[in-house]
C-alpha cells in the first residue's frame, strides 16, 4: 500500500490570499496605529475569515513580523562594496528609506513595545527580528574586521546590538523620519573610530 505525504492545512497558503493579508495588516497599521490593529479588522479589510490568519499565524505578533519581513525584505539591504562603513551606511540608508515610505517603523515599534509584557511578541521579536536578521549587521562587520578595516578584537556582535538598540531606541521614542545624515551618523560613531590600526 502506498502512502501520500500531506501537507497540515495550516501549512498550505494561498500565496494570493497570503500576501493580500499582508498588504491588509500594513494598511491597518498605516490607516490606525499597531494598538489599534485588530486581526478581525485585517481579516474583513483582506477579505477572510479570522480563523484563516489564525491558522497561519498563531497571534498578532506573529503576522506582525511576517508583514515586517515582507516590507522590509533582507535581500534589499544587502550590499557588499569592499568598504565595510560604506555597506553600513548604504544599509542604514536604505533600511531607514523603507520606513519612511511604508509602515515599516510603526510595526516594528508596535512589536518591540508589545514584547516588554507579551511572552508571544517577544518569541517572535527574538526569533523573526532579533535572531533571524542578525546576519545583516554582524555579516558586512565580520567582513571588515576578515579585510582589516577594522581592528581584529572588534566586537562584531555588541556592535551589532548597539547598531540595532539605537534604531529600536529612536523609534520608540517618536524620532522619525529617520534619514541619510542619521545613517552617517551611526557608521560613524559607532566604526569610524574604531577602525583597524
Amino acid at each position: 500500500m502506498s502512502t501520500v505525504a500531506t501537507t497540515p492545512a495550516r501549512l498550505r497558503r494561498s500565496p494570493a490570499k497570503h500576501r493580500t493579508i499582508l498588504a491588509a495588516a500594513a494598511e491597518a497599521v498605516a490607516a490606525d496605529g499597531y494598538d489599534a490593529a485588530t486581526i478581525e479588522g485585517i481579516a474583513a479589510r483582506a477579505g477572510v475569515g479570522k480563523q484563516t490568519i489564525y491558522r497561519w499565524w498563531p497571534s498578532k505578533p506573529a503576522l506582525f513580523v511576517e508583514v515586517y519581513n515582507h516590507l522590509v525584505p533582507p535581500d534589499a539591504l544587502q550590499a557588499d562594496t569592499g568598504d565595510v562603513f560604506d555597506d553600513l551606511e548604504a544599509l542604514l540608508a536604505g533600511l531607514f528609506a523603507i520606513y519612511r515610505r511604508t509602515p515599516a517603523a510603526r510595526v516594528l515599534a508596535g512589536l518591540v513595545a508589545d514584547a516588554e509584557h507579551d511572552p508571544a511578541a517577544a518569541d517572535a521579536v527574538r526569533g523573526g527580528l532579533v535572531i533571524g536578521r542578525r546576519g545583516l549587521l554582524t555579516e558586512p562587520l565580520t567582513r571588515g574586521v576578515d579585510r582589516g578595516q577594522l581592528a581584529a578584537g572588534f566586537d562584531v556582535e555588541w556592535t551589532s546590538d548597539a547598531v540595532t538598540a539605537l534604531i529600536w531606541h529612536r523609534l520608540l521614542c517618536g524620532r522619525v523620519p529617520l534619514t541619510d545624515a542619521d545613517a552617517r551618523d551611526l557608521v560613524a560613531k559607532l566604526l569610524r573610530g574604531r577602525v583597524a590600526g
